[in-house]
């Protein structure tokens, strides 16, 4: 007997099971409600039309990508060190993501790809917030040195991973030596040393 009392976050959940495990084109209603155990009707009273459980999944898709685990502080880090490591796990992501469910972004109504696009936005803006935080925390840089505010800088480190990855590029090298050069005077051993000297003293 189906239970009608499932949550919208539990029917999200095995959506995004089921099309992990399917891709997106094999996600269907009546598979989340089986998965569910409820009936197709409870499944459309939280989400009226399937393009709406594809957006659900979609933006599961962007903030378990990025957002968990991929904008903390690691200790000790640099900033052009945690950028390359965001660019890389960004790589991976959008690899996953390309190979199944690009297809069936392409297929969703207009109203549900402004949708997509909004939380895809929501997630670029956590990114941006601990890329700032993660420089605020990074001793050894110095943004003055480049002339440009923290902000500007994170918004243009941003903008230069996407850009490399609409490019196809493997990694982000060059602009991780732009922030060497712009942050640290180089490769930043000088400021190491310093810091390194001053602590001894």
């Amino acid at each position: 007997m189906a239970r009608q009392g499932v949550s919208r976050a539990a029917i999200a959940e095995a959506a995004y099971a089921l099309a992990e495990e399917r891709g997106l084109a094999g996600l269907d209603i009546r598979g989340v409600a089986e998965a569910c155990g409820v009936s197709v009707g409870t499944i459309y009273n939280h989400f009226p039309t399937k393009d709406d459980l594809l957006v659900e999944v979609i933006g599961t898709f962007w903030q378990r990508a990025f957002h968990d685990d991929l904008c903390r502080i690691v200790e000790g880090e640099r900033f052009d060190a945690f950028v390359s490591r965001v660019y890389a796990a960004m790589c991976s992501a959008l690899a996953a993501f390309r190979s199944d469910w690009l297809p069936q972004i392409s297929a969703l109504s207009i109203q549900g790809r402004d949708e997509g696009k909004m939380r895809e936005s929501e997630t670029f803006d956590h990114i941006r917030a601990g890329m700032l935080a993660v420089l605020e925390a990074d001793a050894l840089a110095d943004p003055a040195r480049a002339g440009v505010e923290p902000v500007e800088l994170v918004a243009f480190a941003l903008e230069s991973m996407v850009a490399s990855l609409c490019a196809g590029e493997a990694d982000c090298h060059v602009l991780a030596a732009l922030l060497r050069a712009a942050l640290y005077g180089g490769d930043g051993n000088g400021r190491e040393r310093a810091a390194l000297a001053a602590g001894k003293r």
